[in-house]
């Protein structure tokens, strides 16, 4: 059986309180158990922050890779190891707290790092983009203090912001999402192995 490399990023910056922390260790911690896992690469973003984007760093990332000079490559050297650490997993574990109904701005910071014109995407001859780091999954952990049922309808914007990235720009089509809801609700305990009981 081939063995497996999981990449677990953690954007939360409340250590062992982090709900979000908890379901996407969990989450490793179950496919550890369900399948021939070899390795685990955690990368904490509150410990080495990625970097926002800039003027320099947008300019770098939408230039042809052949055409990036000396400066720009070291510009580049947070956002080569985060495309050369999903390259080398099979599977992805990104866990986030829910920030005024958005992700942390951490793991959006190190999804910009991760997207690169002719890395991550390129376009065919017809002008179609496509994606190049295929054949992978993302399993992603949603901590909240409310429930998404409790949301309007169409105020859902971490999961399907997550799905159409990865799809569009990265190549990858598989993003399943766990969630831990009602976090802020008095004597709330986390049940991860009920939320992870379908995985």
């Amino acid at each position: 059986m081939t063995k497996k490399t999981v990449l677990h990023i953690i954007s939360s910056a409340r250590e062992s309180e982090s709900y979000s922390k908890g379901l996407s260790s969990a989450i490793v911690d179950k496919l550890i158990r369900k399948h021939d896992i070899d390795a685990v690469i955690e990368r904490n973003l509150t410990k080495e922050l990625p970097p926002f984007l800039d003027g320099n760093l947008i300019g770098a990332f939408y230039k042809d890779p052949r055409s990036v000079n000396e400066k720009e490559r070291r510009l580049l050297e947070y956002a080569d190891s985060v495309v050369n650490d999903v390259s080398n997993a099979d599977i992805l574990v990104l866990g986030t707290p829910v920030h005024n109904l958005g992700m942390s701005a951490l793991l959006k910071a190190w999804i910009d790092q991760l997207v690169r014109f002719g890395v991550t995407y390129c376009y065919d001859e017809n002008g179609v983009r496509k994606g190049n780091l295929n054949g992978k999954k993302v399993y992603l952990a949603i901590a909240s203090g409310g429930k998404l049922e409790y949301w309007p309808g169409d105020h859902e914007f971490i999961a399907s912001h997550v799905s159409a990235t990865f799809n569009a720009y990265v190549g990858i089509t598989e993003v399943h999402t766990f969630r831990v809801e009602g976090t802020a609700v008095p004597g709330f305990q986390a049940d991860y192995q009920k939320i992870l009981e379908n995985l």
